[in-house]
């Protein structure tokens, strides 16, 4: 009983390896491999896919001053004056429909990527942290109904020119560049040249 026992234990041992053997094989076999695609029209397709990719933001806040202003007399009687701290988001990076099919050039496993220019894709006044500070009016008025959304709308766009002054542009270009060369480095490419023109605020 016991010579059977052990010849039955030995049985078993044998299947279990036989079987663990089969699996390892079937296992290699039917894994798939990794690959990547690493033809033009792919690669531009990815860019595309990312539409805008942002790449820099400043956060920047100005004192707006303005309003309907002339000597001492017609301030007190029909003046109108506004003081308006402004607090905004600019937001700078590329628009990546502008890629073009002879932008990019693929050659085995090295990659030329040449980008449109970066821009300011959008300034965002923050409408919490926005607001009115002083706002004066003289004794005969009742003050221009729009006066508010004039400062506002100045103060936007002297808040896009103090990021632009900034060099809110150099970093979107510097950044943008880190962050395709990392992209496609982890995609398979070894050797990437990522071309970006100077942007130029407008």
């Amino acid at each position: 009983m016991n010579m059977r026992f052990f010849k039955t234990i030995v049985y078993l041992i044998l299947i279990l390896g036989i079987l663990y053997g089969v699996l390892r094989i079937l296992a290699s076999v039917g894994k798939p491999a990794t690959t990547f695609s690493l033809t033009q029209a792919s690669v531009i397709t990815k860019i595309q896919a990312l539409s805008r990719l942002e790449t820099a933001s400043f956060t920047i806040e100005k004192i707006i001053e303005g309003g309907v202003q002339g000597n001492v007399f017609q301030n007190i009687l029909y003046g109108d004056k506004i003081l308006l701290i402004a607090h905004a988001d600019v937001v700078a990076g590329f628009d990546l429909s502008k890629l073009k099919v002879d932008d990019v050039v693929v050659s085995g496993k090295d990659l030329r990527i040449e980008l449109s220019a970066p821009e300011i894709l959008y300034s965002r006044l923050d409408n919490e942290q926005t607001k009115v500070y002083d706002r004066k009016l003289g004794l005969l008025t009742k003050g221009n109904s729009t006066l508010e959304s004039q400062a506002r709308a100045s103060a936007e766009q002297s808040i896009r020119k103090a990021a632009c002054d900034g060099g809110i542009l150099k970093t979107a270009a510097v950044n943008g560049q880190k962050q395709f060369e990392t992209m496609f480095a982890s995609a398979g490419f070894n050797a990437i040249v990522v071309t970006i023109p100077e942007g130029i605020c407008e």
